[in-house]
């Protein structure tokens, strides 16, 4: 079968957790299809190449006359009309729509599976079936119900506008999954997805060697260093809570604790100036895979303080996995997966004194070795051969039908 991933990011270009996940999934399907790539991260805007990365055919161009690597992190330099033009580009780019003809007639694709649609209008499901080719979209973010992401305004007319398209135009996919169940019934509450004859949760995954977390867990229990050592991964913009994390670590005066601050973003300079105050905080800047689970390994709690609905949190799975346990906020489907593991704790968004509560609490090793049995446990049910199955399952499916 010819499967056509549809993403805005590809290696090298990893972002985040959408990127690891497509990635993963990509390389792991060619032992039994043929599997392509389209993306449009290339930044210069007149190219288009064709590599094979990892047995991937990766087809990469560029967003066109949408500047993405601008808009994604340099918004703050464009003007109202810039921002407005640029915005509209994300609903139609005529660019955009020959260079999916010009993958489709290369690779003839059996079905496309589609991921983030960030500068890739989500008026391509509408072209695949134009071309007769089944679609999967798999919700990686809160596009199907908002223009904007989270803590940003848009007026009630964008909202409108916005709502009618994505309902118009993703009526087109055949069958859609969420990595949660919250993220799922969101998207089908605003109208979404109304003709998907499919509708599944397809939980995010990672590769779990069981006997290394088990060895992990036993040296933990074993360790009575008197050091806490809480890590964060993820970009650094304000609304992943870091401001309420450095407050609330601020707040609790124990030279015992220190808080590792792994990633990039618009806060880094905000980061590096409250690692230059408090020695106890150490940013290592934006890491590889490998490089952040050595971190990992040092470290004995996750902090995820998102102050957005997170549709999953891939980042608590990687980090159960490498044996921490998490504090988490009661955000997305981050609540379901901390619940259903039993592998850590939760706060509300935003509540500074709370979180600083929970890092007194996971101080305690005791406290938090409570947690290690609940997470040897559970932690399969995100080991990344079921996640494999499941989409295999349903490619079959939709290719039937």
């Amino acid at each position: 079968m010819n499967i056509l991933f549809v993403t805005t990011f590809y290696w090298p270009n990893m972002q985040g957790g959408v990127e690891q996940v497509v990635k993963r999934l990509a390389e792991s399907l060619t032992a039994e299809h043929n599997v392509a790539v389209y993306c449009c991260d290339e930044r210069d805007g007149t190219t288009r190449s064709v590599q094979c990365v990892n047995g991937v055919r990766v087809y990469r161009a560029s967003a066109h006359r949408f500047q993405l690597f601008r808009f994604s992190y340099q918004k703050s330099s464009l003007g109202k009309l810039e921002k407005v033009s640029q915005k509209m580009l994300c609903y139609y780019n005529h660019d955009i729509a020959r260079d999916f003809a010009w993958v489709c007639d290369s690779f003839q694709p059996d079905l496309i599976h589609t991921h983030t649609l960030y500068g890739i209008p989500p008026v391509v499901w509408k072209w695949a079936k134009q071309r007769h080719i089944p679609t999967i979209h798999m919700i990686h973010d809160i596009t199907p119900v908002s223009p904007v992401q989270y803590g940003h305004r848009a007026n009630f007319l964008v909202k409108k506008a916005h709502k009618w398209y994505m309902n118009r135009y993703s009526r087109y996919v055949d069958v859609v999954t969420a990595p949660s169940q919250y993220t799922l019934d969101t998207s089908l509450a605003a109208g979404c997805f109304r003709n998907a004859k499919i509708r599944q949760v397809v939980a995010n995954a990672v590769e779990i060697d069981r006997e290394k977390l088990r060895a992990r867990f036993e040296n933990k229990t074993k360790d009575r260093s008197d050091k806490t050592r809480f890590v964060f991964a993820g970009r650094l913009v304000y609304f992943k809570g870091i401001k309420t994390m450095l407050r609330a670590f601020d707040m609790v005066q124990d030279e015992n604790l220190e808080l590792h601050i792994c990633g990039d973003g618009e806060l880094r300079e905000y980061v590096q100036q409250a690692a230059a105050r408090d020695k106890r905080i150490v940013y290592h800047g934006k890491l590889a895979l490998d490089a952040l689970y050595a971190v990992y390994g040092t470290c004995d709690v996750l902090i995820v303080p998102s102050e957005w609905p997170e549709p999953f949190g891939m980042v608590l799975i990687e980090g159960n996995a490498n044996g921490l346990p998490v504090i988490a906020t009661r955000c997305g489907g981050m609540t379901e997966m901390v619940e259903a593991m039993h592998s850590g704790c939760l706060y509300d968004a935003g509540d500074v004194q709370a979180l600083r509560g929970l890092m007194v609490q996971f101080s305690d090793r005791d406290f938090r070795a409570g947690f290690y049995p609940h997470i040897l446990q559970h932690i399969d049910a995100y080991n990344f051969d079921h996640q494999l199955a499941r989409f295999e399952r349903l490619y079959r499916q939709i290719h039937e039908r």
